[in-house]
């Protein structure tokens, strides 16, 4: 169905279309265009009113409807007021595929709406799951988007909107779409306790997948959860480094103590010893104002009962367990998809936590690459989903020094480890880091900054999208990555139809 012709333009900037009186165009719209064999995608960003008549004309009408409410009538209108738009030339196809356009329409060539069997290849592709196609309002159901999860997990996938946008959502249809891929896992921090699933919140735990592994500090109160547990005797000072700010002389403190200590290094210094025999043993090689407020800062990051020596995540009795450290190790290994509950604790201890775990699976990685590299083939694709990631990765944290987010989001392609940051507000992000997120879901931006933030380091061109990501709705998003053709617009599936429809899937097989 034609909806417009094309009355102008150049290759470096957009193409100018003046639109059918009867057609309803949308910022948004994906058009198509013929010449010659070639097939143009263009998408509009931008819609105008336009006239043949003066504007002082115009003005004149306008005033006599408002002053006398008068129902002027005006000769010809289709003709003299008109519709144009803008619109973005995305890629050409030609017979073997998608190609960057060196060239634009002819003047007046035919502008029609794009149907389904002009995104079959979205169809035929690999990946994960994530919604349907969207055409400015309309929704192509049959176009069912995928996103290559191998390939763009180690280059890093940043999910940005305001908050009501749908990141939590997006979220847990992605890592509900990795239960389907092979060789792949994912280590999910829940500050929320909404992944795995509770009363009156849906999750993974409804697709009954024994992928799916569950830590948590009340393991009773979810059936088939694991014991979210550390041990004060597999943390080391390395740990702390990053969480407690310890200074320098603080830092070789703890070094020095867990050489003289070995493994009960906390425990002897937060109970077995007073500050003046860690003095003694260490052979005064520290102060003792240095120790007395060392241990004050990890006092109040540990929060253990005294009595019991438990905390709610945190123990320095002996271990009788499996090392938690190990067991998530193992599970990564196995292609396990595991949620840490979080959300019962301080920003501090989350980050503990999330830290300690993190940093030693990027050593599994790294060292059994250098150690092992056919053993490191067979590892899966590791990725690291974490919410709000200013706290760990924001301008102002890495000015005190970076972290081992920081060090993933540079170096983790290498390994087969990627982040999957979750955040409101990318502008706080160094565009270094914004850089390495090679995969951006933006599902809408109200805030300026933001939107600049987000569009500077696109691996795609999006800076004509402005208007569309401001404008976007609840679940709508903007997807840009290196791995797919050009920035797709989705609307991405709900997590609780998903559910429906698998509970629906499996009535059907129990029937038959």
């Amino acid at each position: 169905m034609v909806v417009g012709r094309v009355i102008g333009g150049s290759a470096g900037d957009k193409i100018i279309i003046r639109v059918k009186s009867n057609s309803d165009i949308d910022i948004g719209d994906i058009l198509i265009v013929e010449n010659n064999g070639v097939k143009y995608y263009i998408k509009v960003v931008n819609t105008l009113i336009n006239s043949l008549l003066p504007n002082q004309f115009i003005e004149d009408i306008a005033g006599q409807k408002l002053e006398h409410d008068m129902d002027l009538k005006v000769f010809d209108k289709k003709d003299r007021f008109y519709r144009i738009c803008q619109a973005k030339i995305l890629k050409v196809m030609k017979e073997d595929g998608f190609y960057p356009a060196r060239s634009i329409p002819h003047y007046f060539s035919e502008v029609r709406r794009a149907n389904s069997s002009e995104f079959k290849f979205l169809n035929n592709r690999e990946g994960v799951s994530i919604g349907s196609l969207r055409l400015g309002m309309q929704v192509l159901k049959n176009v069912n988007v995928k996103l290559p999860a191998k390939e763009l997990i180690s280059h890093h996938v940043l999910v940005s909107a305001a908050t009501g946008k749908g990141k939590s959502n997006f979220a847990k249809v992605f890592v509900k779409g990795l239960l389907s891929i092979d060789n792949v896992s994912s280590v999910v921090i829940d500050p929320h306790n909404e992944y795995y699933g509770a009363k009156n919140i849906k999750g993974l735990r409804d697709f009954r997948n024994k992928r799916v592994i569950y830590l948590t500090p009340k393991p009773g109160n979810y059936p088939g959860s694991e014991k979210l547990m550390i041990y004060a005797e597999d943390l080391m000072p390395g740990d702390f480094r990053e969480v407690i700010r310890a200074s320098g002389p603080q830092s070789q403190a703890m070094d020095l103590a867990y050489r003289v200590y070995k493994n009960q290094w906390l425990k002897q210094l937060l109970v077995e010893k007073n500050i003046s025999e860690v003095e003694q043993d260490m052979k005064s090689r520290v102060q003792r104002i240095t120790i007395a407020s060392l241990k004050r800062k990890l006092n109040h990051v540990m929060n253990f009962n005294p009595k019991t020596l438990e905390g709610l995540i945190f123990s320095l009795k002996k271990r009788s367990e499996t090392n938690l450290f190990d067991k998530i190790k193992r599970g990564v290994h196995d292609g396990k998809i595991i949620i840490i509950d979080t959300s019962l604790v301080s920003n501090l201890v989350e980050r503990l936590i999330a830290g300690s775990i993190v940093r030693r699976l990027f050593y599994l990685y790294s060292q059994t690459k250098q150690l092992n590299p056919e053993k490191f083939r067979s590892l899966p694709e590791l990725m690291i989903l974490f919410e709000e990631a200013p706290r760990v990765l924001g301008k102002n944290v890495l000015e005190k020094g970076s972290n081992i987010f920081a060090r993933i989001a540079r170096e983790g392609r290498k390994f087969k480890v990627g982040l999957c940051a979750i955040t409101q507000m990318p502008s706080l992000l160094p565009q270094e880091i914004l850089s390495q997120m090679n995969t951006k879901v933006i599902l809408g931006l109200p805030s300026p900054s933001d939107r600049v933030a987000i569009i500077n380091s696109s691996a795609q061109d999006i800076n004509d999208e402005s208007i569309e990501i401001q404008m976007m709705d609840q679940g709508e998003a903007l997807i840009t990555s290196p791995f797919i053709n050009f920035p797709l617009p989705v609307k991405i599936h709900f997590f609780d139809e998903l559910i429906k429809n698998n509970k629906s899937s499996d009535l059907n097989i129990g029937i038959s």
